[in-house]
């Protein structure tokens, strides 16, 4: 097993990434809205050097530009990875899309397709993870997590999306031991039929065996 530090939404802020990273010797991961795309050619440039070490990874989350992650970010970690026993994906629905710009802070592909989506969950249905790390979390877990209470952006409505539903239906194949998210801004900590699940709040981390 590997000590992996897993780290919640960053949106950006490169200078507290580092703080958290910099001091650690072991590897870790970041769980998406890592700020790619909004930031410019340098920016990225800069993370890419940092990354170059293999040391520290992150996923795409729903506030990362698709196709800048997948051609140009040494770091990223491609949706439907499977290493060992922990696989990782990518992608979320923006609620407030339609506040935002197409191809500015906005992207379209921001979730896989349901073609994709529908060979990710092939792809789990195979792997069996021990351990999932993704953006965003199976619908279940949202709705007890977040919405149940009103601690969601959307108040308690629970808005149904394609990234989440496939990831319920990854769930109601597979019950991992734990699963790791960001994307809802809140760090909490809840067993749901045997999972553990972890959200991390922005900048928030934990340290984990992987």
């Amino acid at each position: 097993m590997t000590l992996t530090r897993i780290i919640g939404d960053i949106h950006g802020k490169w200078y507290d990434y580092q703080t958290i990273t910099q001091p650690i010797e072991h590897q870790s991961i970041q769980v998406g809205d890592f700020g790619i795309g909004f930031n410019g050619d340098y920016w990225e440039d800069r993370v890419n050097d940092f990354h170059e070490s293999g040391q520290h990874k992150f996923i795409r989350g729903n506030h990362d530009k698709p196709s800048t992650c997948k051609a140009a970010m040494t770091g990223c970690i491609a949706d439907g990875t499977v290493e060992g026993d922990v696989m990782y994906l990518g992608g979320a629905w923006s609620i407030d899309w339609q506040w935002r710009t197409d191809g500015q802070d906005w992207w379209r592909d921001e979730e896989l397709s349901y073609r994709e989506l529908d060979d990710m969950i092939s792809v789990y249905e195979a792997a069996k993870p021990r351990t999932m790390i993704t953006h965003d979390c199976p619908t279940l877990a949202a709705y007890r997590m977040f919405v149940k209470d009103g601690n969601s952006i959307g108040g308690k409505t629970l808005h149904l999306s394609r990234t989440g539903e496939a990831l319920q239906a990854m769930f109601e194949i597979h019950q991992p031991e734990q699963w790791f998210f960001g994307h809802w801004h809140h760090t909490r900590k809840m067993t749901i039929d045997g999972t553990v699940f972890q959200c991390l709040g922005e900048l928030d981390y934990v340290d984990v065996e992987l």
